[in-house]
């Protein structure tokens, strides 16, 4: 079952936007990502995927168990999910359902709020991830170990 259907069947309204893909991986990287210099992410290969600057700790973050338990204390009623890889971005709206158990089969998958201050993200690596990350300070956010 894909994405779409086992949100749907969670009671998520999900509105998929095709051809956003590219759209949200740009703002995203403005979001998160201004104060890291060019050379830099060219240094951890950011232009393969997005979430190299937490693993190469460029920016700190919660993760594995930390991550999703702060993800699920997010407000979620709305919020975006768009990949690495894919064209097609999906806005859901009663969000509150969606749990990080449910994007463990996505690989290299993204959730942020509305306002891009916090992100989730569900990596294809068994080994990095998932991670968690607020652009304002808050207790407890560290580098990852």
């Amino acid at each position: 079952m894909n994405i779409r259907k086992r949100l749907e069947n969670q009671g998520i309204i999900v509105e998929e936007w095709k051809g956003k893909g590219e759209e949200f991986r740009r703002r995203w990287e403005r979001a998160f990502t201004d104060a890291i210099s060019p050379q830099e992410k060219q240094s951890i290969d950011f232009d393969q995927f997005l979430w190299h600057v937490f693993s190469y700790e460029k920016l700190p973050c919660l993760e594995g168990k930390e991550a999703m338990r702060a993800f699920h204390e997010e407000n979620r009623f709305v919020c975006y999910l768009f990949y690495q890889e894919r064209e097609e971005a999906y806005m859901l709206v009663n969000a509150e359902n969606l749990r990080a158990e449910d994007l463990r089969r996505e690989h290299d998958v993204y959730v942020v709020d509305p306002q891009f201050t916090w992100t989730y993200v569900q990596t294809h690596e068994y080994y990095c991830g998932p991670y968690f990350y607020r652009k304002y300070r808050q207790e407890g956010f560290r580098f990852n170990k």
